[in-house]
């Protein structure tokens, strides 16, 4: 606390500031502002990095194997779900649904989801 200022250091990158103690409290509280956007954008960015958009049985599969999040058309039908877990089981385990997007990927004209199409 020499010269009244405090010294802060940003766990997410590393960044040292020196803080008047004046300022401590607005600049601490604007600090943590940005570590948690900047923790928010980084682990998006990993997420959305991760994120494999599939129309084929064979992409699915490509996808699956490279252990991505696979965005697919879906039917949201229990027994398709289930032929698809059956379907994929193996060394890395099945593929399961997580949760039905509220904007599903478009498909070719004349296609259409999981359910009907067939995916071999």
């Amino acid at each position: 606390m020499k010269n009244l200022k405090v010294r802060a250091v940003r766990c997410d990158n590393g960044e040292k500031t020196d803080i008047s103690r004046v300022f401590l409290v607005e600049q601490v509280k604007g600090m943590l502002d940005k570590i948690q956007q900047n923790l928010f954008d980084v682990a998006k960015q990993k997420r959305d990095a991760c994120i494999e958009v599939v129309k084929t049985w064979d992409e699915f599969v490509k996808a699956l194997g490279q252990k991505k999040l696979i965005l697919a058309p879906w039917c949201d039908e229990e027994e398709v779900e289930k032929d698809v877990k059956a379907r994929t089981r193996g060394e890395m385990g099945a593929a399961k649904s997580l949760c039905t997007p509220f904007e599903q990927p478009e498909l070719p004209e004349g296609e259409t989801p999981f359910k009907e199409r067939s995916w071999d």
